[in-house]
């Protein structure tokens, strides 16, 4: 599976590009890749990139997913749980497991 899509924008953050690549290699395995990219149309906005790469697998009632990549700064909501959240680059892991 794979998306594109673009926005255009009069804020300071100015116009924006993303895209996903998804592979789902079997039903418990899973790869992507997505890169959103801040197109500044001025010299004031600096061109970023925020891309990721990861993937997770599934057994049973249990899933691992890893990632490796950039995160905007902002609010964040995840299960209806909003919280603010710092520009960082990393790796992240989650080990969800449902009973």
């Amino acid at each position: 599976m794979s998306q594109l899509q673009k926005m255009w924008s009069n804020s300071e953050n100015h116009d924006w590009v993303g895209g996903t690549i998804e592979y789902n290699a079997s039903p418990r395995l899973s790869f992507y890749v997505n890169d959103i990219y801040n197109s500044g149309t001025d010299s004031s906005t600096s061109e970023n990139h925020y891309y990721n790469i990861g993937g997770s697998f599934n057994k049973g009632t249990t899933r691992f997913s890893l990632n490796y990549g950039r995160q905007r700064a902002g609010l964040v909501c995840v299960g209806g749980v909003c919280r603010f959240v710092p520009e960082a680059t990393g790796l992240s892991a989650s080990l969800l497991m449902s009973f």
